[in-house]
């Protein structure tokens, strides 16, 4: 567990990037690391009836605390909320079956109000996380959110209920960015290309990765730094939307012949390599707690009768 702290705190330094030179451009998806990966020994669970390996999983407490006393909708905005984005990677997954020895997410709201001014109109909402293991409170938060709106023309603002979705939205991503890798989107930045592989950066720029990966592929001519680095770019980006492993290999392979080959004195290169480094390590954890987290959800069906999209 201590590695997985450590390559988590190294894969947030290198988290956010600002490209310092002026080759085209992509925005591809990625993952964050959770801030709180300290606690995670806390939420895993194993089970040799169940899984060889540990899964993660929390039992979700249907009843908010506070809920009666503010707006009601707002219970069961949360609790849909919390699914729908941990349902994202399925790092942590949720049991439906949770008894007194389990992990229990319970959520509490410590704070709710809305004004409205006519013109104006505003809320202000808290929620305190609370995860658990029987009497053990082992990560107890606060989020916040504020929102304000304001237009001359009243029918054009939005409604209680949309602001409220909106702050609820908010403060569910701060807490599960806290325990599970959470996606985001990150900047990519190509090196120039011969005249005759220009094309390929258009291909690129709509989006059509399998296309400009292919050109590259079969260009006879020189293969130096940069088109290592580029083709890597590329195959990152269609892994980024596939979470094909492979492609994420091949990528791997492309960042590294680009470093052989004296990336590992471009500032470009090695910004764009770490970033990758922490994509992968993410991604592929990501997808082996989910593999141990599919036994507990394969338990619990052959428990209940239900599917798993029924509690997720």
């Amino acid at each position: 567990m201590q590695k997985l702290i450590s390559l988590f705190t190294i894969s947030a330094v290198v988290l956010f990037f600002t490209a310092c030179g002026g080759g085209p451009k992509i925005v591809i998806p990625s993952y964050t690391a959770p801030k709180e990966a300290s606690k995670l020994s806390k939420i895993k669970t194993k089970d040799e009836f169940i899984s060889k390996g540990a899964y993660l999983a929390v039992w979700l407490n249907p009843d908010v605390k506070n809920a009666k006393e503010t707006n009601r909708k707002l219970e069961s905005m949360l609790i849909d909320s919390v699914k729908a984005k941990l349902t994202e990677t399925n790092f942590v997954t949720i049991d439906p079956l949770g008894s007194d020895g389990d992990v229990a997410l319970s959520m509490k709201i410590s704070n709710y109000e809305y004004e409205n001014l006519g013109e104006k109109i505003s809320i202000a909402l808290e929620v305190t996380f609370i995860i658990s293991r029987g009497s053990d409170e082992f990560l107890v938060k606060k989020y916040s959110d504020r929102k304000n709106r304001q237009s001359k023309d009243t029918s054009r603002l939005p409604s209680e209920n949309e602001l409220a979705s909106q702050a609820v939205s908010n403060v569910v991503k701060y807490f599960i960015s806290d325990i599970s890798p959470l996606k985001t989107n990150q900047l990519r930045e190509f090196k120039s290309l011969p005249n005759d592989l220009n094309y390929v950066l258009s291909y690129a720029m709509r989006k059509n990765y399998k296309g400009a990966i292919k050109l590259m592929e079969n260009y006879k001519g020189e293969k130096n730094l940069n088109y290592h680095y580029d083709l890597a770019i590329l195959y990152e980006a269609e892994a980024s939307i596939t979470e094909d492993m492979k492609l994420l290999d091949l990528a791997q392979s492309h960042y590294e012949q680009a470093m052989n080959l004296g990336g590992f004195n471009d500032e470009l290169i090695v910004s764009a390599k770490a970033r990758f480094d922490n994509f992968y390590y993410l991604l592929s954890k990501t997808k082996k707690q989910d593999k141990a987290n599919q036994a507990l959800r394969n338990d619990r069906n052959s428990l209940t009768g239900s599917s798993a999209s029924e509690y997720e």
